[in-house]
Parts: C-alpha cells; structure tokens; sequence
C-alpha cells in the first residue's frame, strides 16, 4: 500500500508512515484517510492550515506539516472546511526539535511498560492550564476567547511564548522559589525585604540559574546592601544545617544524617560532610563585636525599652557577610571514626558521587585551586564554581527536574531533594537528557519552561487516577493536582480584578533601609532616637491589611456590603501603583506582592502556602478549614460581590444563557454543557443570581484542579 511522506513538526525529518503506525486505539472520531496527488494515504486528524501548509496528527501522537497543495483536490476542498484544532507548532526549529526529543524519550519509557499516552487536551483544557502553569493564574474571559478563537495552527505555542515574558511568569517563578529558598519578610530578627526584592528582579532580567546561585553563594556585606546575601545570612551562625540544605536545594544531594554520623544509605561519611562545609569555615555572618561596641556606649544614654529597640537595629546593621583569614571548622567533640579525632581542623574537599567524575572539568578546576589556596584565597568561591558548573550534572539535573514538577505535578526523580542515584529514577535516560537539556539553554528558565510546555506530553489531558505507591509514573500526560495556594488565590484577585493583578508591585527594600541603616562608627543618642521614631512609624504602616494585618470581623457593626467592595487602588506621579485594591480588608495583589509568608488565617496560609521554616513545604491537601473558607470566607464574599470583575462583566449580559456562559469562561476556561445549562436555568428560575452562581463555581473541585 502506498504511504504519504511527511515532513514531521517536532522532529524536522522526512518519516514515512505505515499501517502499523496508525493502529492505536481509537480516541478521536476526527481521524480519517488522507490522500494526496499520487494517491498515497495516511490516518490522520486535522489540526489546521497555515501559510499554505497544512497540519495533520496521526495516531501515534505526531504532528506532520505538508504543502496543502500536495493533498488530492478533494481533501483540499474538506480542509478549507474544517475548524482548526490548534497545537502548539513552534516556529523556532530547535525548540520544534528539542521538544520532540523530550516527547520521544518519555514515549520510549511508556512502550517499555506497555502504557500509551492520553489524547491531546482540548484547547478548553490548555488555555487554563497553561496559564496556572506559565502565568500563576488562570485566565481571564477575554484571553480564554482570544485564544480559542484563534484558528492558527501554532497558537498554543504563540501564548506559551507570550506567557514566558510575563510579569506574570516572575511572580509564578518566584512563588516557587521563595518556598524552595525559606524566603520570608521576618528572619534573625531583621527583615529580608532586600533578599525578596532581589530575587524577583533576577527573575524579571531573566539570569541564568547558575548564575542567580553563585551570586547567592558568593555574596559579601550586609543585607542592607546586598540582597544576595540573605541566601546565606538565612541561616546565620548554622555552617552545617546551611550546607545540608544548600546540597539538598541545588544538587538533589540528601546528606543531613552525615551531619552527626555516616550516612546509613549513601557513600557520604560525616568527616566528607565536614570537608565539604569547610568551603564555608572562614566565613561569617554576624558583625558582633561591632554591633555590641556600639550598644555598650548607649546604655547610659537610652531607657531600657529604647535600648530594646535600639538592639533591633544594630541587629539590621550587622547582619552581614565577610571572610576570616583563619578556617575555624573542626569536627565535633562527639566525632567517633578511626580516621581522624575530634577537634581536628579539616581541610576543604569535594565529595565524587561517581569514579568518573573527578575528570570532569569542574573538579579538576577545583582541585587545582584548592592546591594554590592561601590565606586569602575565598573558599566558597572554588565550591560556588564547582557547584553550578556547567558539567556539574548534578546541578542542572536538579533544577531541571524540579521544574518538570512544576508542569507535570511529578517529578522524574522523586523526592525532588534526593536525586543520590539518578538511575533510580522513573526514566533515567529522561532525567539525564533534561539535564543536558538545561545545560544546552544556559540555564535559562524561560527557555526551558517554554520547551516542557511545547512537548506533546505536556499537551496531553491530565492523569486522573490515583498515582500507586512505589509505582513509576511514566508521564502519559500532566497529573491532575490541586493548585497551590499562590495559584488560588491568583486566580481569585484575576477573577475580583481581571488583568490588574499585575499592576501593584509591593516595594519595601528602600524604605526599609532608609529608616534603619545606620553608620555604626557616628552614632549618637539623638540619632538613635530619631530613628527609633521612624521604626515605631513603619511598623504601624506594616500593621495594615496589607502588612499581614486582620481584616475586620463581620458583625452587627460591620460595614455594608457595598462600601466593603469599594476598590482603593493607588497611583503615584510616575504612573506606579503605590497601593492595591482592597476588597474586604483583602489586599487584591499577587501572592508575591504580599507578606512572605501571609499571616495565619489568610486565604494562602488556609491553603497551604509554606511558613518558610522548612524547605519545599508547600502544600496541596486539602482540609475542613479550606472548604469553611471557599464557603464563607472573604475571598468567597468578594468573589461573589457584584464589585467583582468576573460577576460584573456577566451582569452586563441580557440573557441568561450569556451570563451563565460568562461566568464558566471566567472561572473554568470553558463554556457550560447542555445538562449544566439546563440545571443553571432550573436554579435561575428559583431565583439564582450570577453572585450566586459565582459562588457555586467557586466553591467547585473544578475550579481548584490544574487538568
């Protein structure tokens, strides 16, 4: 039987397609034989026509891009009939390419075990999808119908790129790391405003990773100064719990037991784990003697509660990073090994997970410095270039698995922290070529988000069964999950502000320096006291709603409903937002525009959002509280208000059947099936309000699912 040729999209080859290739079982009615001039056919869907080629899936998942002019006049005529079922087609040959090389890889693993993967998602399914994934968010009614109707056959891929560059891409971003980093306003009795603010603008100028973590790793002075150092002042005075976590964060490498002992299960010894936090063993994070100097010649000057306070800001000031001359680490008292005693110095020294590791270059480079250190060579400098070297495969392998948790709801490797044996993984060759992948991008996470989100297996409808303990999961598509409780509540201000969410950047980095940063050798009482004022006046400022205050209590004294909904944006003279809407007591702004973390009680922390005492905590169970919440809290009230954008723009409808689908593109990205429209309309008729409805679709398990 003759075959029809094809240039294939993901893999820019010519493939021939044969019977045997379009035998999997039967998912979509819309495939049908396609012929073309000389007679040859293929099984295939259509999935649209643009710049005169023609686009065309065959079962096996692929997409396959011809001249339409090369199909029989007939097919022709059928294709300029049919809607378009858009892909996501990348122009870009290389991410086209390298996405199908992810595909292949993960196709490969499900043949292996005898899986197939799902049928591509909608583009329902997609929009909302992409946009919790990419944006932090779902989208709002107009970009659900922009992109539905649009009719390319690359417009999947023309939003992906669109959502890549977004603001709201920085705030996803950062709500990630923030809970994979512990950053949190209030720490060592200082606060890391800087740190926050720091971060958000490397992600904003999209640095490469390897990059924003040596910078972290590297840095000198105080917080005040530098926002980088909050990564190390984090965990101030703890040498050893920051090197476990630093190991665990950026290398996968779980070594917390080698902190009192060798490790029971892998090859780490504790007398390695104290080699390796000798990197750290000149460097400290607390000026003491400066900032105590400077308290003794106050105390006759100052009463007692002044003093107090005075404390909280020499404790600011001396928050800082520097090296000593001297590496003062030596093992432990308790250290009970033959190969060395306690109170020994020891030496700086990197730990092989493999026997070949150490040709690889970045070792190479770190033992050759390691030989020429001196009293002023920077240790940490040798390890920080060890780590995020480009060969470190560790170090890509990491962050790239993390980042397919991000889409996929799984990792590759499971716990995303314990990567010791990547081959335990459920599909190493997968695992590794992300890894090269990363490395390929220059560690560039837009890039690679934009690829995980270009691949077929991203594109596929969600697994909806429960995943088996102990059982691989080989990516048939995306898991269904819950959202985060960043993505929720994201989704609940785009709902009550529409695209707004992005307008409020919450800016307190400078303001806070400039109330306390001080030049600790001119002080004088009359200085501290002046600044002991503008302390007292920034903290009443933080205790606002937007501070992490609490709104007001409902009650018979409560406010009317309708001045509770009255929105209270601000702007500046430079067109900046300086104040958000406030809906309730609620500060309607982003997750990372808010206090990190929010105070109890708050939407985000009822939904999951870490403390930021523990590393990668965030959580998606559900719980009692969070369904009283969805029910009757706040966020609920302002959803449901007529103040809300999501229910206005459905009161501007003059017939039901408009209102009701108004409100589904809003919350769901879809509009109603006949059997919703039918018993919406029996509700209306009972006296339904569109408020009313936007309560039931709020409080639904398909508003809170990524599918």
């Amino acid at each position: 039987m003759k075959t029809l040729s094809f240039v294939c999209i993901p893999l820019l080859l010519l493939v021939s397609l044969t019977d045997a290739e379009t035998t999997a079982p039967d998912g979509n009615s819309n495939f049908r034989t396609w012929r073309d001039q000389q007679g040859r056919t293929v099984e295939a869907t259509f999935r649209g026509i643009e710049n005169g080629q023609i686009f065309l899936q065959t079962r096996n998942g692929y997409v396959h891009r011809l001249p339409l002019n090369n199909l029989s006049e007939e097919d022709q005529k059928l294709a300029a009939t049919l809607k378009p079922e858009g892909l996501g087609i990348p122009k870009d040959p290389n991410v086209a390419q390298a996405a199908a090389m992810i595909d292949k890889g993960v196709l490969m693993g499900l043949e292996k075990a005898g899986q197939k993967p799902n049928e591509l998602a909608s583009d329902e399914q997609f929009i909302r999808r992409v946009y919790l994934d990419l944006a932090g968010r779902i989208p709002t009614r107009e970009e659900t119908l922009s992109f539905l109707g649009d009719g390319s056959a690359s417009k999947r891929a023309k939003i992906i790129d669109r959502l890549v560059s977004s603001e709201g891409f920085t705030s996803r971003m950062y709500n990630y790391l923030s809970d994979m980093l512990r950053i949190a306003d209030d720490a060592q009795k200082a606060k890391f405003f800087h740190y926050e603010e720091w971060l958000k603008q490397q992600i904003a100028d999209n640095r490469p990773w390897n990059q924003i973590v040596r910078d972290m790793l590297v840095a000198d002075g105080k917080l005040l100064d530098n926002g980088a150092a909050g990564y190390l002042l984090r965990d101030r005075g703890m040498r050893l719990d920051n090197l476990s976590l630093t190991l665990s964060t950026f290398l996968g490498a779980d070594v917390s037991c080698a902190q009192c002992h060798d490790h029971p299960f892998a090859d780490w010894t504790q007398r390695q784990f104290y080699e390796m936090a000798a990197f750290f063993g000149a460097t400290e994070t607390y000026t003491r003697s400066q900032a105590r100097a400077s308290m003794r010649g106050l105390r006759d000057e100052l009463t007692q509660q002044e003093l107090q306070q005075a404390k909280r800001l020499f404790d600011a000031n001396a928050l800082a990073i520097f090296d000593q001359k001297q590496n003062d680490l030596v093992l432990p008292e308790d250290y009970k090994y033959k190969d060395a005693s306690p109170g020994d110095p020891v030496k700086p020294a990197l730990i092989a997970w493999g026997k070949d590791d150490r040709r690889l270059k970045c070792y190479q480079t770190a033992e050759a410095a390691l030989k020429k250190a001196g009293d002023d060579t920077r240790l940490r400098e040798i390890f920080a270039d060890w780590m995020t070297a480009p060969d470190n495969p560790r170090f890509a392998m990491t962050i790239a698995n993390r980042l397919w948790k991000m889409v996929f709801g799984v990792g590759v490797a499971e716990p995303v922290a314990e990567l010791d044996d990547p081959n335990a993984s459920s599909n190493p060759a997968l695992l590794h070529h992300l890894g090269r992948e990363m490395v390929r991008l220059n560690f560039d996470l837009r890039a690679f988000m934009r690829l995980l989100c270009n691949t077929q297996t991203y594109q596929r409808e969600a697994y909806t069964a429960e995943l088996v303990m102990g059982e691989p999961y080989l990516f048939p598509g995306p898991v269904l999950r819950r959202m985060t409780a960043e993505q929720a509540w994201d989704s609940c201000v785009t709902l009550a502000i529409g695209e707004r969410v992005d307008a409020f950047k919450l800016r307190r980095a400078d303001s806070y320096k400039e109330v306390m940063a001080l030049n600790v050798s001119e002080i004088s009482p009359e200085i501290i006291k002046e600044k002991l004022g503008q302390m007292q006046s920034m903290r009443r400022k933080a205790d606002g709603p937007l501070g992490g205050g609490k709104p007001g209590k409902a009650g018979k004294n409560r406010p009317n409903r309708r001045a509770m909904m009255e929105t209270a944006s601000q702007v500046n003279e430079e067109g900046e937002v300086t104040q958000p809407d406030m809906m309730l007591g609620l500060a309607l702004a982003r997750a990372s525009e808010l206090r990190q973390p929010e105070r109890e009680g708050h939407f985000l922390r009822m939904f999951g959002q870490s403390d930021r005492q523990i590393a990668d905590s965030n959580s998606s169970e559900g719980s009692v509280p969070q369904v009283l919440m969805l029910m009757n809290g706040e966020a609920q009230q302002v959803l449901s208000s007529r103040s809300a954008l999501a229910v206005a723009d459905a009161e501007k409808h003059e017939t039901a059947q408009a209102q009701v689908e108004s409100l589904y593109l809003s919350f769901f990205s879809r509009r109603p099936t006949e059997a919703e429209l039918k018993t919406v309309y029996e509700e209306i008729n009972g006296g339904l309000t569109p408020g009313d409805l936007a309560w039931v679709l709020f409080n639904s398990r398909e508003f809170v699912f990524v599918q």
